[in-house]
C-alpha cells in the first residue's frame, strides 16, 4: 500500500502486477508505504477500511494496476518458489511444502492455494483476487484509475497526468522472462484443471478488466512440469 498525504492518493498494490517497479516510481511522492518494510505491502479494500487510514478513502485519488490472471497466478507461484529458498520467514512456511511437491505448479495452486484464505493469509496473498483490491463492499469498482502491467510505461504516463505529478517509470524490478506481455506467456505451465480453477476463482477479475477467459478443453489433462530456473520472480 502506498499513501501520499501531500498528493492525496492511495495506491492499492496488487501482487504480481509490476508492483515493485510501481512502488519505486511512486517513492518520491509517498508518505506511507516506502520503504515497504515500514508498512504492509498488499492491503485489500476491506482491510484498508478497517485501518486507521479508512477516513482517507472517500476523498483521495485511488488507483491500482492489474495483470492477466493466468500470468499473474503463475508469477505468484514463481515468487513463492523463490521466496521458499531465500527468505527465512518463507523458508519456514513454504520450503517443506516445495520439498514435498517439487516444481509442481498445478498441485501447488489446486491443492494448496485454493484451500487457503487468499485475502487474509500473508502466505497466499499473491493469489488474492484483484477484485479484493479494487471493488468495494457493494460490488462497485472503487478505483479512479486502473492501469495494466502489460501497458506499464504508457499507463504510468497516464497516471502521472491524472495525478499532475512528474511521475516516471522506474527500472523494472522482479522481472522474469521479460516484461509483462499482451499475450499470456506462462500458458505452457497450465493444465485443464488449473485453467478451469483460475476461470472460476478469478471470474470477477476477468469480467472487470476485460481479460479473455480461455477454454479448459484446449489444454492438456496434465501440463509438462517445466524447470523454473533460478531467476527470482515473474
Amino acid at each position: 500500500m502506498v499513501i501520499s498525504h501531500r498528493h492525496r492518493f492511495l495506491h492499492f498494490v496488487i501482487p504480481k502486477t509490476a508492483s515493485a517497479t510501481l512502488r519505486q516510481s511512486l517513492a518520491p511522492f509517498a508518505d506511507i508505504g516506502w520503504p515497504v518494510s515500514k508498512y504492509q505491502q498488499h492491503v485489500t479494500i476491506a482491510a484498508f477500511l478497517r485501518s486507521e487510514h479508512a477516513p482517507l478513502f472517500p476523498d483521495y485519488f485511488k488507483f491500482a494496476f492489474v495483470r492477466n490472471p493466468y500470468d499473474r497466478i503463475y508469477s505468484g507461484y514463481l515468487q513463492d518458489r523463490y521466496a521458499a529458498e531465500t527468505y527465512p520467514r518463507w523458508i519456514r512456511a513454504k520450503k517443506p511444502l516445495f520439498d514435498e511437491i517439487g516444481d509442481d505448479f498445478s498441485t501447488y495452486f489446486n491443492e494448496y492455494a485454493l484451500k487457503a484464505d487468499l485475502e487474509n493469509d500473508w502466505q497466499w496473498i499473491c493469489f488474492c483476487p484483484m477484485s479484493a483490491f479494487t471493488v468495494d463492499a457493494g460490488g462497485k469498482l472503487a478505483m479512479d484509475f486502473v492501469g495494466r502491467a502489460e501497458n506499464l510505461a504508457q499507463d504510468i504516463a497516464t497516471l502521472a497526468s491524472r495525478l499532475r505529478l512528474p511521475l516516471e517509470k522506474a527500472p523494472d524490478e522482479n522481472v522474469r522472462q521479460g516484461l509483462c506481455s499482451a499475450e499470456p506467456k506462462y500458458l505452457p505451465h497450465f493444465d485443464r484443471r488449473t485453467i478451469f480453477a483460475v476461470n472460476a476463482t478469478y471470474r470477477r477479475d476477468f469480467e472487470l478488466f476485460g481479460y479473455p477467459m480461455l477454454d479448459p478443453d484446449s489444454f492438456p489433462e496434465r501440463a509438462q512440469t517445466l524447470p523454473i530456473g533460478t531467476a527470482p520472480r515473474g
